[in-house]
């Protein structure tokens, strides 16, 4: 298993080259301080942007809701120092937060109203092994949290819409689990699979979908698919050419019923096949690999330079009915392939180093298309128009390496965009980054529900 993440304490300098012009020398020094065990103070970088330093990676992607009624959104987010975070439009931690597990938090939250009361919990596996759900206020809610006896990364995933009221489903070692909203194993659960999941399901009526990678053996990947009751599709688990962390998306790309799995793998495949296992036509296709200039470094054992780690977002980019493809490689590119695999005109377009976030899609400029909002480990985040174009004010330099995919949306209801996003530095909030438009896929995996499922 690679882990892509070069942990840093809160105390290493960040990377001063490439901030924004103006940001104040004494802004710097205090990223630098404050770092001696628990919460940091969050900080202003600039006039727009907030920083709140953690002593370890924010890999976690944020997820945003207005818990408390005010008219204002509220930002849920884990990190590797041990805390998981519920914060306001300033950084500051809600009454209640952080929540704390001694192993820290990989995995993103997803939110679901378990208690029916109109306000959703908050959920998230913890690298101890359990599935938390809090309210907003920090209890935990009933039922939780669930020991599933194994490290988790993968992310929880929300089936809205069972007789009984949400059900969540998780992959851990050897194990996809679904539960119902008091955490008790839904009848034809847990099911069997080979490998871990780092990979959060994707979920669509009828279909659950899952990745896996083998610890210690990177050619030992899978694709696994199942109904709802737990049986296993036909056609399933499909063997990958390696190792699978890419968390599959699902897509209609037909418009005709029809659902497609979309997942990468580290061979630098993206694969597109049927709930029957079968591939689309067009698919598999495969990153570039190497290319002029620096080698994004550095490359763990077992790494390889054509990985698809990221995520694969799906969306309507250019406003003709069709749906395209937005993934990031290891190879410092990001891609964007048509339904039938060809790239778009203006892609790939080349970083500086790896993109293992995934891409958010919205309309960031006012024109009715879809843009593209992605991380990557050069410290930078990017933003692009659908033909390629950087976007206005893009890229933001936040000092540190970007693994976390953002959250983008309005915080406040003025019309314009924020974006929270996760760096090895801490977590990060843009105010009023453009006009915010059309949001298609705004967060990992699609939704607050993470179900990866395109609309």
């Amino acid at each position: 298993m690679t882990v892509p993440v070069p942990w840093r304490p809160c105390g290493s300098p960040p990377r001063l080259a490439g901030f924004r012009r103006g940001l104040p020398a004494l802004v710097l020094l205090l990223t630098l301080v404050g770092c001696a065990g628990g919460p940091r103070l969050p900080q202003a970088l600039a006039p727009n942007h907030l920083f709140r330093p953690t002593a370890r990676s924010v890999i976690s992607s944020p997820v945003a809701y207005d818990f408390d009624g005010d008219g204002a959104r509220e930002v849920a987010v884990g990190a590797w120092d041990g805390y998981f975070y519920l914060l306001d439009g300033e950084l500051r931690d809600r009454p209640g937060w952080p929540k704390h597990s001694p192993r820290g938090f990989f995995a993103s939250p997803a939110l679901a109203d378990l208690d029916g009361d109109g306000v959703p919990e908050i959920l998230v596996t913890s690298e101890a092994g359990r599935l938390h759900a809090w309210h907003a206020d920090g209890r935990d809610a009933a039922g939780f949290p669930v020991d599933l006896g194994a490290e988790l990364w993968a992310s929880p995933t929300v089936l809205e819409g069972g007789p009984d009221g949400p059900r969540i489903a998780v992959g851990g070692l050897e194990r996809m689990y679904l539960f119902d909203r008091l955490g008790r194993p839904l009848a034809g659960w847990p099911q069997p699979m080979a490998g871990w999941a780092d990979s959060t399901a994707a979920y669509a009526p009828g279909l659950l979908a899952v990745a896996t990678l083998t610890r210690g053996d990177p050619s030992q990947g899978r694709l696994y698919a199942w109904n709802e009751d737990g049986s296993l599709r036909p056609g399933f688990p499909i063997e990958l050419r390696m190792d699978s962390d890419s968390s599959p998306a699902l897509a209609q790309f037909d418009r005709d019923g029809r659902w497609w799995i979309v997942v990468g793998d580290d061979a630098g495949w993206v694969h597109v096949v049927d709930a029957e296992g079968r591939p689309r036509a067009g698919f598999p296709v495969r990153t570039l690999g190497p290319k002029p200039g620096p080698t994004p470094t550095p490359h763990p054992p077992g790494g390889n330079v054509y990985s698809v780690e990221a995520s694969p977002a799906v969306a309507d980019l250019t406003g003709d009915g069709r749906l395209e493809i937005v993934v990031g490689s290891w190879d410092g590119r990001m891609y964007v392939w048509d339904d039938a695999g060809r790239p778009l005109p203006g892609w790939p377009v080349a970083v500086e180093d790896q993109i293992i976030s995934s891409a958010a899609l919205v309309d960031l400029d006012g024109d009715d298309r879809l843009d593209i909002v992605v991380g990557s480990k050069d410290g930078r985040l990017y933003g692009w128009t659908a033909q390629g174009r950087p976007l206005p004010g893009f890229p933001y330099a936040l000092g540190a390496a970007v693994f976390s995919s953002p959250w983008v949306g309005d915080l406040e209801g003025d019309g314009r965009a924020d974006i929270a996003v996760g760096a090895v530095n801490g977590i990060h909030l843009l105010r009023d980054v453009g006009l915010l438009g059309r949001a298609a896929w705004p967060t990992f995996h699609a939704d607050p529900q993470r179900t990866g499922r395109a609309r």
